[in-house]
């Protein structure tokens, strides 16, 4: 019997959270929630959860979220992901790959430097510079730098709601995230793979009677309905995984005039409508793929 950790980080009866736990449990092995605040480490190889509980024995963790935090926090939950990997724990998504996966820059430039079809991007902290990219593309997403579900995303398709949304962003101190508007289908496409294998996916529709919306996000209220992929989004897909070397990942592509192209690579996806409207345990399959890599 093995020990898998699932790392959450505000509500341990979270539905994915549960679902990881308890496929854990019915594959025979033991499951310990925890959040990455609450585990100390020391050198070379101890880590200990709250007080006193030894959690050195550990297997494998499954990562969902390093949660919330200053400069110094994050990167001391990046590194005890890390350290966890120097020790022998496998980590599910490594360390590395999760932390590129959760930084759109990053992510882009590695799938372009793949070959992956990525939207025209403006990434930097000069006002002016990416004013005058959205005045040359015309219409523009504005996206946080690290987000999920599309929140936080800002499309202006003119000029001065882009300066005012840029300026806002920009007084704030943050990054400055401009990508074109890819002319494309009122869907695009959830891919979800798991170790190299492409084991559903689906379109993800604007929400009926919204006509302001642009964001198929399931959660923001779009419609799921099952995909049948072709052999060049399929490959797409699994290739973005290869990519960035992500054990699983929910691949977020555009059908545009060009063929498929990928906005976004997902280091801890959601999979509610992906397993509702492919009927598919995909909570189990991603805990088979922790075991596997596990090797116990």
């Amino acid at each position: 019997m093995a020990l898998f950790g699932v790392i959450y980080h505000e509500n341990v009866n979270n539905w994915a959270t549960s679902g990881l736990i308890e496929a854990i449990k019915a594959k025979g092995h033991d499951a310990k929630p925890f959040r990455l605040p609450d585990v100390a480490a020391e050198l070379p190889h101890r880590f200990t959860h709250l007080e006193n509980e030894d959690i050195s024995s550990m297997d494998g963790v499954m990562v969902r979220t390093v949660g919330f935090g200053n400069g110094d926090q994050i990167t001391f939950r990046i590194s005890l992901l890390e350290h966890f990997e120097d020790a022998g724990i496998y980590v599910m998504n490594p360390a590395y790959s999760f932390r590129r996966a959760k930084d759109k820059y990053a992510t882009l430039t590695a799938l372009h430097k793949a070959g992956i079809r990525v939207p025209r991007t403006f990434i930097g902290e000069n006002l002016e510079a990416a004013i005058d990219f959205a005045d040359e593309v015309g219409d523009v997403v504005i996206k946080p730098l690290i987000g999920a579900r599309g929140l936080g995303s800002i499309r202006a398709q003119n000029k001065e709601l882009n300066y005012r949304a840029m300026k806002f962003i920009h007084q704030l101190g943050q990054v400055l995230y401009v990508q074109e508007m890819i002319p494309k289908p009122d869907r695009d496409i959830r891919a979800f793979v798991i170790g190299n294998q492409l084991v559903g996916a689906m379109y993800r529709y604007l929400p009926e009677g919204h006509d302001d919306e642009w964001r198929t996000n399931v959660h923001g209220g779009g419609r799921a309905e099952i995909a049948e992929l072709d052999t060049e989004y399929t490959e797409c897909a699994i290739k973005t995984a290869e990519t960035l070397k992500l054990d699983y990942t929910g691949v977020d592509i555009l059908e545009s005039p060009d063929g498929p192209c990928v906005i976004e690579a997902n280091a801890a996806p959601s999979w509610s409508a992906l397993s509702r409207v492919t009927g598919r345990n995909i909570a189990e399959l991603i805990i088979d793929k922790l075991i596997e890599q596990a090797r116990v």
